[in-house]
């Protein structure tokens, strides 16, 4: 059985999280016998981190949309000016064949690639949180405008996504959730996103975040079972990251980073800890984002006292790497959320710092919404408190947490019993147009505030 993995962006481990869960979610609904093909933003970096050696039924593709389309990124006004011409000649010239013939237009990585999405039994959109208006949608549109002329209609994997205020998402987007046969949201709060943007809201399920679906629950529930906490090791992970979008800007980021020096110092000097920073996007010099630039500001501006406790650990994990190092922590403090969930699932518990509505929502289900740390408006003094609230009453929470998480690990298994009835019942039609607005065009290829905004953040 073939399986198409679209909409990922595996340099981020918490993105290559997602898509282990989602494997491990759908063998468990349809057996071993699968194979997945991965359509992602950066596939050779992808397929390096992640070889075919050790993931032997992976297959790692550059995604259609931002193969087959041409984006305006470059000063060039002559080329600009091309661009949206070439665009609505390939997708005649797609939308005339439907993908079911080479297209001279095309080169053979896309015809191929064409080819897979023809054969394939099942698309899935992966989970995360890429479908929100912080960042520029017109890539996702355009893969899932492919995915139609291809007759191919996308399971939407737990998302966070929403709101959709401008009119001309909205009309683009319900086309295609309507025709989508499963659409998984990680939250209430999403499914109120788009309540109205789909006719059939029966086939909408909230579920926990697929990355629940690797927990180790044998070593969880043993946790629980001991009546004693483990073995303390003296060591706290902090995940932190630069975020473009907090509010008031370079004087936010200032808020939060002199937050986490605070954070840093009181675990040092109070309560005798090491601490290393460590997160889900670092490493990878092909990625747009690295953590540990962040992390090594906030270690250059502590006192010497305290750096001398505290490292960065720069390297690139991936997500087994990573559950297994932060076992051997006491806490986290994270501020990815991934980091949090990944942590969660082997055991260690997390005071979490939230930089959208997901983490929130998050902190709610594992009961630490009341020490939750909120990007746009820490500040040092909560920090320090909230920090001290956590670890005074750390088993509280421990056990609040590892509960939920195995409650988290059920809701995320769940979605085999969605999932069963898709398969078999693989259509291969082209799609009907999706409307004047939803299907026929393109989505703008224009240059507005989010243009630069080309990876998403999950």
């Amino acid at each position: 059985m073939k399986i198409i993995i679209e909409n990922t962006v595996c340099l981020n481990t918490g993105d290559a999280a997602i898509l282990l869960a989602i494997r491990h979610i759908l063998k468990s609904t349809w057996g071993e016998d699968l194979r997945f093909m991965v359509f992602d933003s950066q596939p050779a970096v992808a397929a390096r981190l992640y070889p075919e050696k050790d993931y032997p039924d992976i297959e790692f593709y550059k995604l259609l949309s931002e193969s087959i389309f041409k984006y305006r990124y470059h000063n060039n006004f002559l080329k600009n000016a091309l661009k949206p011409l070439y665009n609505r000649m390939a997708l005649r010239a797609l939308r005339h064949s439907g993908g079911g013939r080479a297209i001279t237009l095309f080169g053979k990585d896309d015809q191929r690639s064409l080819g897979i999405y023809r054969d394939a039994d099942l698309v899935i959109t992966t989970g995360g949180t890429y479908l929100v208006e912080t960042y520029n949608l017109e890539k996702r549109l355009n893969q899932f405008r492919l995915d139609a002329i291809l007759g191919k209609d996308p399971v939407f994997f737990t998302q966070s996504l929403g709101p959709f205020n401008k009119s001309s998402n909205r009309s683009a987007l319900k086309p295609i959730f309507d025709r989508s046969p499963l659409i998984l949201l990680r939250d209430a709060r999403s499914l109120e996103h788009i309540r109205d943007l789909v006719d059939d809201s029966q086939k909408c399920h909230v579920v926990a975040d697929a990355v629940f679906a690797l927990a180790d629950t044998d070593r969880i529930a043993g946790i629980l079972a001991s009546g004693k906490p483990p073995e303390k090791t003296g060591r706290v992970a902090i995940s932190v990251r630069h975020w473009n979008y907090v509010k008031d800007g370079e004087g936010g980021m200032g808020r939060y980073i002199d937050s986490i020096r605070t954070i840093a110092t009181a675990l040092v000097r109070d309560h005798g800890k090491q601490v290393t920073f460590i997160s889900t996007c670092q490493g990878v010099p092909e990625y747009a984002h690295d953590d540990s630039k962040t992390a090594r500001a906030i270690l250059a501006g502590l006192d010497p006292d305290v750096a001398k406790h505290v490292e960065v650990d720069a390297a690139f994990h991936t997500p087994e790497q990573l559950m297994t190092l932060v076992k051997g922590f006491d806490f986290v403090v994270a501020t990815r959320m991934h980091m949090m969930i990944m942590s969660l699932c082997v055991g260690t518990p997390v005071l979490p710092i939230a930089y959208e509505f997901k983490t929130r929502e998050v902190a709610k289900r594992i009961g630490v919404a009341d020490i939750l740390l909120d990007i746009d408006t820490v500040t040092q003094e909560e920090a320090r408190g909230k920090l001290d609230t956590f670890i005074d009453n750390l088993e509280q929470y421990r056990r609040a947490s590892l509960e939920a998480v195995l409650q988290e690990h059920a809701s995320a298994m769940s979605a085999t019993e969605l999932l069963r009835p898709l398969l078999p019942g693989r259509s291969a039609d082209a799609a009907p147009d999706l409307g004047k607005r939803g299907g026929q065009g393109v989505a703008r290829l224009r240059k507005d505030e989010n243009q630069d905004q080309r990876d998403r953040v999950v």
